[in-house]
């Protein structure tokens, strides 16, 4: 009776084994995931960061210059940048500016009033 209990409990320990490796491989496959899910997080932040970086850029150089419509593309960090800003009013009334910078899936937009 010694004999068959030792080999049941082979058999309980084999299982118990294998339900440790599926749930550590579970846990590794959720681990996995989170870490990618953050890193796409911190890119899409990243790129948010510039493309506002981008906008404010275009937007001090039509407060310094005489405003006109324009676009243009830059090339940060390996990420195209396509921006666009559009002048309107001025000649007594506010002048409207807005810029949008957008990216692959991605775009922010800005829109302020100059007094002249």
């Amino acid at each position: 009776m010694s004999t068959v209990r030792r080999n049941a409990d082979r058999g309980s320990s084999l299982a118990e084994a294998l339900v440790a490796v599926a749930l550590a491989g579970v846990a590794l496959a959720a681990v996995s995931l989170a870490a990618r899910l953050t890193s796409a997080g911190l890119r899409l932040a990243r790129e948010t960061s510039t493309a506002l970086t981008l906008a404010e850029a275009q937007l001090e150089l039509l407060r310094a210059a005489p405003p006109a419509d324009g676009a243009d593309q830059v090339v940060a960090d390996g990420v195209r940048f396509a921006r666009a800003w559009s002048v309107s009013g001025g000649r007594g009334r506010p002048t409207r500016v807005a810029i949008e910078v957008t990216w692959p899936g991605h775009g922010v937009a800005l829109a302020t009033g100059m007094l002249r």
